[in-house]
């Protein structure tokens, strides 16, 4: 499978921190992002304020 990166906006760190498990909720605030802004793509997994994409095989392609 495909993989690629992208830079996590800073803001979901500080948007979490207000819920009662700030860990689950800033991965659901990341994996939302992912599926909105990268379409094609899922969340593999998060390293420090990275996001690991990965290819679903899907029709959409990103430049």
């Amino acid at each position: 499978m495909k993989t690629r990166e992208t830079a996590i906006p800073d803001v979901y760190v500080w948007i979490a921190q207000s819920s009662k498990n700030p860990g689950i909720q800033f991965k659901r605030y990341v994996a939302a992002y992912v599926r909105h802004n990268f379409p094609g793509y899922r969340l593999k997994r998060i390293e420090k304020m990275t996001a690991i994409l990965e290819r679903t095989g899907d029709d959409h392609e990103l430049p």
